[in-house]
C-alpha cells in the first residue's frame, strides 16, 4: 500500500470546504445538478493532479477557473440543457418563492454559458470584479460589460409588462 502525499490533507480540507460553492456555480452555468456534479468532479480530479504545483494563494482562483472552464466544455459538448425538466402548467406560489425561482432559472437558461458564469461568480459567489476577471481570464472591463448586459437581459425577462393607458380606460 502506497503512502499518501503530504499535501493530500490540505486537498481534502479544500474539497470539503469548497465543494458546495463550486457545485452552486456549476449549476448556475449548466442548469442541471447532474451536469454540475460531473463538472465539479472533473475539476476536482484535475485539481488533485495539479495540487502540488498550485501556489497556496491561488488555489481558490484555480479551482473556480477549472470548474467554469469544465462547464464551458461540457456545455459545448452536450448542447444546452434546460434549467428544469418540466415547468408547471399553473404557477404555484410557495413559501420559498417557487414561482420566482422558476422564472429566474428560466431566465438564466436564456443567457450564454459565459454570461451565466459571470453572474454566478459575481452574485452567487459574491466575488469582486477583479477576482471574476482572474477566474475567467478576462479583462475587468469585459467582466463589467458582460455583467451589465446579462443583468439587463434578466431584468427584461423577469420584469412584468407594465399596463398601458389603452389597457385601462
Amino acid at each position: 500500500m502506497g503512502r499518501t502525499p503530504a499535501w493530500e490533507g490540505a486537498y481534502r480540507e479544500f474539497f470539503v470546504a469548497r465543494k458546495r460553492s463550486l457545485m452552486r456555480t456549476a449549476y448556475a452555468v449548466l442548469g442541471s445538478w447532474p451536469a454540475a456534479e460531473d463538472a465539479v468532479q472533473t475539476a476536482f480530479t484535475q485539481l488533485y493532479v495539479h495540487w502540488p504545483r498550485i501556489q497556496p494563494g491561488a488555489i481558490d482562483t484555480y479551482a473556480r477557473r477549472t470548474v467554469v472552464h469544465t462547464c464551458f466544455r461540457m456545455a459545448r459538448q452536450r448542447g444546452r440543457e434546460t434549467a428544469t425538466e418540466r415547468l408547471p402548467d399553473q404557477p404555484v406560489a410557495g413559501p420559498e418563492g417557487g414561482v420566482e425561482r422558476l422564472d429566474l432559472l428560466e431566465a438564466l437558461a436564456g443567457l450564454s454559458a459565459r454570461d451565466r458564469a459571470v453572474i454566478a461568480l459575481r452574485f452567487l459567489d459574491d466575488l469582486p470584479v477583479a477576482e471574476v476577471a482572474r477566474v475567467l481570464d478576462l479583462p475587468e472591463g469585459t467582466v463589467k460589460s458582460r455583467t451589465s448586459r446579462a443583468l439587463d437581459r434578466l431584468q427584461a425577462v423577469l420584469t412584468p409588462p407594465q399596463p398601458t393607458e389603452r389597457e385601462h380606460p
